[in-house]
């Protein structure tokens, strides 16, 4: 049989000719196009945001916490493989490859409206005398999916011949230092079996084991039911250790996760994050509350008391004032969004109780601003200040959090949520509480007040 002939697309892949032009600077988008231009590509970034903008054309990632994740090669500044613009650049418009990576989230639900408006201006500058290739990295519903060839050409039922579509989900690394883009496996899926090897040929250029679904859909969906199966695990996770109060419940599932085959997972305040929390708006986009997903809607319904549960927890069994150290859901990064902190601490203040919360990695402004009617606690000299602190996030600038509240006269209880301290505070005279055991580090009762 004779071999088919690479359409000039495929083939400026090979050559590492084609320009790509990616959408949104945050970690994906960014990550991305650092990774694509060192391979060789000619890579644009495209961000509404000018700081961003201007950071990344200076050679800094715009992105606290993320320095050490996202590598910005000084060459392919210098050398034009890599640059940020703003959206109506023309020459980022008139690339040939462009990948989504924005935001499709906002007030933890699914939220179309950004890749609407990228896939938009797309389609604004197509040319139908040239191949096009729009690979989505967003998280999205496949609902929308039918919504994308439409957006950029302005028709309906036919399919562009030129028009390649596909979805390649992005996994992010943000707690295993481990893991990159290149190790991590990819998944990628297009609209048309035409598609498959001009895809998988650029990704192949970024990561050394992509996976090739059997359409798009199948790649989109199985972003979310991977987050999915995550979100109803823990959902269990924090059930089990508030059925059983009594019980080390971190013991059991420390022990439960020697099993091969089963995660070992923690309780805690809450389940954070971009991912996770929204995996089931996305896969159960169209289903929720309709009966088909019982499971799924049951667990988001016990989920969304959980907050309340644990302020009641915290308040009936502990003194105030409460602080709350970290508010990012993943450790050393500014990530705010989706903080299971400041879902407790709005349960907190609604019960009238005085929380105070800090983030080395956001400022005091952006702590009130975010805070839910909670303060802001300066570290580390407001520690003394608060008779109860809940270790919301492990951040490296935490670490010497024993010495110092043992340092105190009186130091305050610590509740950990994750209970990552809780070999540093074993043999201080520090009252230590890990989320899902019913006993203080020193023996006594986490049943009766702390004092």
């Amino acid at each position: 049989m004779m071999a088919t002939t690479p359409s000039p697309l495929h083939q400026s892949i090979g050559d590492r000719s084609a320009r790509i032009t990616v959408w949104g600077a945050g970690f994906i988008g960014l990550s991305a196009a650092a990774a694509f231009a060192q391979e060789g590509f000619r890579c644009t970034i495209v961000d509404v945001d000018a700081y961003r903008v201007r950071c990344i054309n200076d050679g800094t990632v715009p992105l606290p916490g993320f320095e050490d994740k996202i590598h910005l090669d000084p060459r392919t500044l210098r050398d034009g493989r890599l640059r940020a613009v703003a959206p109506d650049d023309t020459e980022a418009l008139a690339a040939q490859i462009h990948l989504i990576c924005v935001n499709t989230d906002r007030g933890g639900k699914a939220f179309r409206d950004p890749l609407e408006v990228v896939l938009k201006a797309i389609g604004s500058a197509y040319r139908a005398d040239k191949e096009l290739l729009v690979s989505i990295e967003s998280t999205v519903s496949v609902r929308w999916l039918d919504l994308v060839l439409p957006l950029l050409t302005g028709a309906t039922g036919l399919v562009e011949a030129g028009i390649h579509l596909a979805t390649a989900p992005r996994r992010d690394w943000l707690l295993d230092p481990e893991m990159n883009l290149r190790s991590l496996p990819r998944v990628i899926g297009t609209q048309r079996a035409a598609s498959q090897a001009l895809v998988t040929d650029l990704y192949g250029t970024v990561s050394d084991v992509v996976h090739v679904a059997g359409d798009w859909t199948r790649a989109a969906l199985s972003k979310s039911v991977e987050n999915l199966y995550r979100y109803v695990d823990l959902v269990l996770t924090n059930q089990l250790a508030t059925a059983y109060p009594d019980l080390d419940m971190a013991e059991v599932f420390r022990l439960a996760g020697t099993k091969w085959n089963v995660p070992a997972l923690h309780p805690s305040i809450g389940i954070g994050g971009y991912c996770i929390p929204l995996s089931p708006h996305y896969a159960g986009d169209g289903l929720l509350g309709e009966g088909q997903l019982p499971l799924v809607d049951s667990a988001l319904e016990w989920d969304a008391t959980h907050p309340g549960r644990v302020a009641q927890w915290l308040t009936s069994k502990f003194d105030g004032p409460i602080g709350i150290l970290g508010i990012s859901y993943a450790p050393d990064v500014h990530v705010p969004q989706g903080s299971p902190t400041l879902a407790l601490a709005a349960a907190l203040s609604a019960s009238g109780a005085d929380v105070r919360l800090h983030d080395p990695f956001l400022s005091t402004e952006e702590v009130l601003a975010r805070g839910e009617g909670a303060s802001a606690l300066s570290w580390p000299e407001d520690l003394a200040s608060v008779r109860t602190l809940v270790i919301a996030t492990p951040h490296a600038a935490y670490a010497d959090l024993p010495e110092r509240l043992s340092a105190l006269a009186d130091p305050p209880t610590v509740i950990d949520s994750l209970g990552r301290l809780r070999g540093a505070f074993a043999g201080t005279k520090v009252r230590y509480v890990e989320m899902g055991t019913p006993t203080l580090i020193d023996g006594s009762s986490a049943s009766e007040p702390a004092r």
